[in-house]
């Protein structure tokens, strides 16, 4: 009886990972699985999606060679290390060939992890299983500022417009956002500073490694007042989730943020407003976490350090001499990274700034392209008077060089003035016009 509890009450997550072929199963055969995830989480950094994906690979697995845990355990147990190791390591690598035909390397590569981390957390000996090659294969391209405006303006849930404006301008992960609550933005968000600071604890960052900040911009403190207006400010209280679920105070989750996501892009498509590429049973070129890459591209006018501190990667040793001045960093962020993440209208005084910083820029061209021009002219004078100086040693070199071949051949005239005339075979009137030019030549030359 007390089985029949626990399978009613396990009942989803037990379909999720055993055969559908299986029909019963034991709390044993339950704790198998449970057992080895909670480990993973324990050595791990409990991450939820490393638990569903985990299950998703062992699952697969159990289908496609039709067992369950149990008896993969009995068949160890009824088994040499030999036998048992080399039958598995056979059907690991059937289930990877027959994988990569529906799936790409890197989803084929987590499912093999999950089931290597299956058989060493429960002691079990498996042959070689090749180490895939990990490349991205399926590429998700930028997506354009004017693109994200549509999805917000079609976006009649102001929870979910709030969801997607905040993405794009924090850099946060979806599982981050939707594990963030209200006391994260406060108290900056009832005193509207610009940009707002949002604090992310180290127990909601991947792999809770360490806790960071990051910040929103107008956009953002904008949708997110609208939607909490929307819930009853005065009853959320600082410990409920920013983001839940419509009538609770239930977090959202990730996976049904990508699935709104998914159907705007679906319908500005539709209407002709946005396009992009789906093959079949393949990743689409746009999906929820290209508005983070989004934000990786225009928050990197800030510098590689920032902004890979606000999406909350780790920065390696850096880490350690990396400044964590709050006010410094809302500086560098408003200053550099906010105005390429604006996706409202720019203001007056905004639009006056940026013509100010412009004609700046300007006069610092022009004054340099004159120093330029000043530098290139005094440089051309300068080669102008060293080529007239190396042209006329030249032209003395030559007029000594002339000179020197007269005196040679005046001297070889005057010994044999026969045989000077057969070796360069002149006539006699080529010998005196020969004679009149030397003559000449000497006559101008100075005393």
């Amino acid at each position: 009886m007390r089985t029949l509890i626990f399978q009613a009450k396990h009942k989803n997550k037990l379909n999720f990972y055993i055969p559908s072929t299986v029909t019963q199963y034991s709390v044993r055969e339950m704790n198998i699985v449970e057992t080895w995830l909670a480990n993973v989480a324990y050595s791990h950094s409990q991450s939820n999606n490393t638990e569903i994906s985990y299950r998703q690979g062992l699952r697969k697995f159990l289908v496609f060679i039709n067992k369950t845990p149990k008896q993969i355990l009995k068949d160890y147990e009824s088994t040499t290390d030999r036998e048992f190791k080399r039958r598995y390591a056979k059907l690991v690598r059937a289930f990877i060939s027959v994988q990569m035909k529906r799936y790409a390397v890197g989803s084929v590569g987590t499912f093999v992890s999950s089931i290597n981390s299956f058989f060493k957390y429960n002691d079990l000996p498996l042959g070689h299983i090749p180490v895939s090659k990990g490349r991205v294969t399926y590429h998700n391209r930028d997506i354009e500022k004017h693109e994200i405006a549509n999805i917000l303006e079609i976006n009649h849930t102001k929870r979910d417009r709030a969801f997607f404006c905040m993405m794009a301008q924090t850099g946060l992960r979806p599982y981050t956002l939707c594990k963030l609550k209200l006391k994260h933005v406060e108290p900056e968000l009832s005193k509207k500073t610009i940009p707002c600071k949002i604090d992310v604890p180290k127990e909601i960052a991947k792999g809770e490694y360490h806790g960071y900040f990051t910040f929103m911009g107008e956009d953002s403190v904008k949708c997110l007042k609208h939607y909490l207006r929307e819930r009853g400010r005065g009853s959320v209280e600082p410990d409920d989730y920013l983001f839940t679920k419509h009538g609770s105070n239930d977090p959202l989750t990730p996976n049904a943020m990508s699935v709104c996501f998914k159907a705007l892009l679906n319908k500005l498509k539709k209407r002709g407003e946005i396009s992009f590429e789906r093959k079949d049973r393949k990743p689409a070129e746009l999906r929820l976490y290209s508005l983070r890459k989004w934000f990786r591209k225009q928050a990197g006018h800030a510098g590689f350090d920032y902004v890979n501190f606000w999406m909350g990667h780790t920065l390696g040793v850096d880490d350690h001499y990396f400044s964590r001045d709050v006010e410094l960093h809302r500086k560098t962020y408003r200053e550099k990274a906010m105005p390429h993440l604006r996706l409202g209208k720019t203001t007056r005084i905004e639009t006056e700034k940026e013509v100010r910083t412009l004609a700046a820029e300007v006069k610092k061209l022009k004054s340099e392209l004159k120093t330029t021009k000043r530098a290139m002219k005094q440089f051309a004078e300068e080669t102008r008077d060293k080529m007239i100086e190396l042209m006329s040693e030249l032209h003395t070199y030559r007029e000594w060089d002339i000179q020197e071949q007269d005196r040679e051949m005046q001297k070889e005239y005057s010994k044999d003035p026969k045989a000077f005339m057969k070796k360069y075979k002149l006539t006699k009137t080529e010998k005196e016009k020969l004679l009149k030019q030397i003559r000449q030549y000497w006559r101008h030359q100075p005393k």
